[in-house]
């Protein structure tokens, strides 16, 4: 859910601090007021495209906040691009400067406007006439009819997934011993060199790291031994040295345990002390003598460094990785060099997981055929209610035919993938007497606002809570009266497990919002400002009357509006 929402500078809408809350929250005001600003500063946030001929005359760049309510799957992702989390809300950040920079920052963590895209679907979901509608996006059709199967659905779409990519794994190696003969034994020979050549190479993990340590050590070896030198003097073997003063000191203390509980307490310390110190003097003594005297291990290590450096900018980014390219280019060479008898048992594995992936398709395929037919009884009669009571809507399942492809489908050699190898298409006819054409292609901005909102509520109904806020903007366009009171409830009934912004002009619509907000411009100065408001009761039946009535609101369309308000269940 938004809680609230802030914008600085974004055209006429010089500062705007929004506060949202759950349900329905509807957004109205005069034509030209900014009710689209606040759309567009939503759309900033869910990863829109941005110009800097938005940002007002005189102000530097412009900036819009969101604060979400915590979402699972976007501190999933955040924490899988090394981002934190904190608290129990998400601030969504976006700046843009006249230089064109465009800043996102996420809980005050700067991101990427390519990780805003991938989080914004999570957060917002906006249905306008201005924006270009995802739900003519075949994929996005092929999931919402898929969710009308609910959980045995998901469970047979992901049977139908794993399948292929079993069949997929096999096929791709089957592909891999069916090459040209050749290329294969050009490709062999390829990787036979490779692994010859890393295997000649001896190497071992992490070997540069310890060469050039080696390597500073030696370089550095007349520093490393002055120093280790007057630090063993310094501790053990000089006059005055820590072991000899304190040996002093305990001998001192001794001579008053008897006396002072201080020194008789502290006598163990200092004999942990000494043994430490001892320890730590050895251990200098052993490095002194064990010094690297020979002249030639230097250049040793130079060659073999050089050596390795070749060897990791032909293969890769350090040993481990060469090691690890080894085990790739060895499992390769063993499917390559599969003998005629495992390539005969790969075939047929690959045939048995082609029939389990087809079986599967099948049988998601035929309840897809039952989930449509459902899916388009529940949206006619949604949009019955929306001026749309002689729409027409059906889901097609089509195929794509695809030469060579592996899977027959009733004879046809057809496309297929991780989701079956249905095209689902939704088809819709606005009006009587016209044919059934692809929704994208038929459906104005209204209708196809109108279709989104049936098609939540047909496809997910009441019983789905939480989701992103999702915004309709003018959702109403082109109907009024009888049908707009109808559009009022259905907005309400979608809200009620989560959270709707409407954009609407009309009375009947508004009326049913939880929360009421305005849009309106005001002049100051010479200048013209919008502003955003949170209307009260009062305000509310005002602002609903002269949605009713034009600029001049009286008592009886005050009246009427207490009415509607009433009838809406308003507060």
């Amino acid at each position: 859910m938004l809680r609230s929402l802030q914008v600085r500078n974004l055209a006429v809408l010089a500062g705007g601090d929004v506060e949202l809350g759950s349900g329905l929250n509807v957004l109205t005001g005069e034509t030209g007021a900014g009710k689209s600003l606040v759309v567009d500063s939503l759309g900033l946030l869910a990863g829109a495209r941005a110009a800097s001929d938005w940002i007002r005359e005189g102000a530097e760049g412009l900036s819009v906040a969101g604060v979400f309510d915590r979402d699972a799957g976007v501190e999933a992702r955040l924490l899988e691009a090394g981002l934190e989390s904190s608290g129990d809300e998400l601030v969504v950040r976006r700046e843009i400067t006249r230089e064109g920079r465009n800043r996102v920052f996420v809980n005050d963590q700067p991101v990427t406007l390519k990780l805003l895209a991938e989080l914004a679907p999570r957060l917002l979901r906006i249905h306008g006439q201005r924006e270009e509608q995802a739900l003519a996006e075949p994929g996005l059709q092929r999931r919402w009819l898929d969710r009308v199967g609910g959980e045995a659905g998901a469970a047979l779409a992901g049977e139908v997934e794993a399948a292929h990519a079993d069949y997929r794994a096999k096929a791709d190696r089957l592909e891999r011993l069916r090459g040209d003969d050749r290329l294969r034994s050009e490709r062999i020979d390829f990787l036979r060199f490779q692994i010859d050549e890393i295997d000649g190479a001896r190497l071992r993990d992490g070997e540069e790291e310890e060469l050039r340590l080696s390597r500073d050590q030696l370089r550095h070896r007349e520093a490393i031994a002055r120093a280790l030198s007057a630090a063993f003097e310094a501790l053990y073997e000089g006059d005055g040295s820590a072991a000899e003063r304190l040996g002093m000191a305990r001998r001192e203390l001794a001579t008053i345990a008897a006396w002072e509980p201080t020194a008789t307490a502290a006598l163990p310390e200092l004999d942990e002390l000494l043994r430490r110190v001892d320890e730590l003097g050895r251990e200098l003594s052993h490095r002194l003598e064990g010094g690297d005297s020979d002249p030639g291990r230097l250049e040793e290590i130079e060659e073999r460094l050089a050596f390795l450096e070749r060897l990791i900018r032909k293969h890769g980014g350090s040993s481990t990785e060469i090691l690890a390219r080894r085990g790739n280019l060895a499992a390769e060479l063993a499917d390559l060099d599969a003998s005629e008898e495992d390539r005969a048992a790969l075939e047929q594995d690959t045939e048995r997981a082609l029939a389990v992936y087809a079986s599967a398709a099948r049988r998601l395929s035929e309840a897809r055929r039952s989930w449509g037919g459902e899916l388009s009884r529940r949206l006619e009669r949604e949009l019955a209610d929306l001026a749309l009571a002689k729409a027409k809507f059906e889901v097609a399942l089509e195929r794509q035919s695809r030469a060579g492809s592996a899977l027959e489908v009733e004879g046809q050699a057809v496309e297929f993938g991780a989701h079956g190898y249905d095209q689902v298409v939704f088809r819709f006819a606005p009006n009587p007497g016209e044919p059934m054409q692809p929704l994208a292609r038929i459906a104005s901005g209204g209708e196809l606002s109108r279709v989104s909102l049936a098609l939540q509520l047909a496809a997910r109904g009441e019983e789905v809570a939480g989701g992103p806020t999702l915004v309709f903007d003018e959702v109403d366009a082109g109907i009024g009266g009888a049908e707009g009171a109808a559009l009022g409830k259905k907005l309400q009934r979608l809200a009620r497990r989560g959270q709707i912004v409407a954009i609407t002009h009309l009375a009947q619509v508004a009326s049913f919002g939880n929360r009421h907000l305005k849009v309106a411009k005001r002049v100051r100065a010479g200048r013209t400002f919008a502003q955003v408001e949170a209307l009260d009761r009062t305000a509310r039946a005002a602002e609903v009357a002269r949605m009713l009535s034009g600029d001049k609101v009286t008592p009886l369309s005050i009246s009427h509006a207490e009415e509607m308000l009433a009838a809406a269940g308003a507060k």
